[in-house]
């Protein structure tokens, strides 16, 4: 049967006898216009920006201007503590961001100081290997100003990782935006999934000036100006609607007075995590824990928790261990 008297029919022409197999699938299918069905939306991709900025004292982060970073904490949660070592662990960076990176303690990633003996990063890696190993589609980046990360195999088997080259003299203050700059661009530009970017001015100033004075002040607006640059990058980026971010800010330990770390003093040992993104509620929470950066990064990526981490989700529903 042709589609001329199917038409025909629909505009009541049809002869009156000899009622078909044409009538009957008008009838049953309805005259009119054939009406257009909208595919539904793509799901939302999740994605994951996390930002190590070093040696912030949590005393000092909220008398700046800290715009960008109250912005965060507006939509999500900020959580304040203090590292809880085990002994012979020291209030150094190798063993705050060994925790961070890896999801697991000293006592199982073996890092204790700044020598890095000991380390069991074959056994427990960071968090980007893993993603990589489970997740081969995600493109992960990362980016740091201390090549250790990478000559320890703390930062493993990333897609495009980046550090600044030896034996070349930059500027101190010069170091942190050249990562920013060049992270912003690969953000706002490129298909990334996961990225970690590690700043480290706030913690170089505290050394030669102390936390107290005018020069950290001016160290902790710079670095809150460049983490409002990075989720800028974000929300610029052209796939941004068909994506949802979660950024993550964390810090590995604060200084004393007169500048410095590594013993057990309050202000040595104090830290802080900020997460905001999809499930995550807005709270204030005073029990910081490094392990649960690693766990929080699977959460929002909806993506199992590996049985051997030791932290747990910044809010969000738990995928499981």
């Amino acid at each position: 049967m042709s589609y001329r008297r199917i038409r025909r029919a629909c505009h009541g022409r049809a002869p009156a006898v000899r009622v078909s197999l044409a009538l009957a699938i008008v009838v049953a299918l309805g005259c009119g216009p054939v009406s257009h069905v909208e595919p539904p939306p793509p799901k939302p991709v999740p994605k994951v920006l996390v930002i190590g900025v070093d040696g912030v004292r949590t005393d000092r982060v909220l008398t700046t201007g800290a715009t960008y970073l109250r912005a965060l904490m507006s939509e999500g949660l900020y959580a304040t503590g203090q590292l809880d070592l085990a002994p012979g662990v020291k209030s150094l960076s190798g063993p705050a961001w060994s925790t961070i990176l890896t999801g697991v303690n000293p006592e199982k990633h073996g890092v204790r100081d700044n020598t890095f003996a000991g380390r069991q990063y074959t056994r427990y890696p960071d968090f980007l290997t893993r993603l990589e190993r489970l997740r081969p589609d995600l493109d992960t980046l990362a980016v740091t100003l201390w090549r250790t990360f990478f000559d320890t195999g703390l930062l493993h088997q990333v897609d495009w990782h980046a550090t600044l080259r030896p034996g070349v003299d930059y500027a101190e203050h010069l170091k942190d935006e050249m990562i920013i700059r060049r992270m912003t661009d690969l953000i706002s530009r490129h298909r990334v999934d996961v990225v970690f970017l590690h700043l480290v001015n706030p913690d170089k100033v505290a050394h030669k000036h102390g936390p107290l004075g005018p020069e950290y002040v001016t160290a902790l607006d710079t670095m809150d100006l460049g983490i409002g640059r990075l989720v800028d990058a974000v929300r610029r980026r052209p796939t941004y609607r068909n994506e949802k971010w979660s950024v993550i800010v964390v810090t590995d330990h604060g200084h004393r007075d007169e500048g410095g770390h590594g013993g057990l003093s309050p202000e040595e040992l104090q830290i802080f995590l900020l997460a905001a993104g999809p499930g995550i509620r807005h709270e204030r929470r005073h029990e910081a824990k490094l392990v649960d950066v690693a766990p929080t990064v699977f959460a929002q990526l909806g993506m199992r928790i590996p049985a051997d981490f030791e932290g747990v989700p910044l809010g969000g529903e738990l995928p499981g261990k």
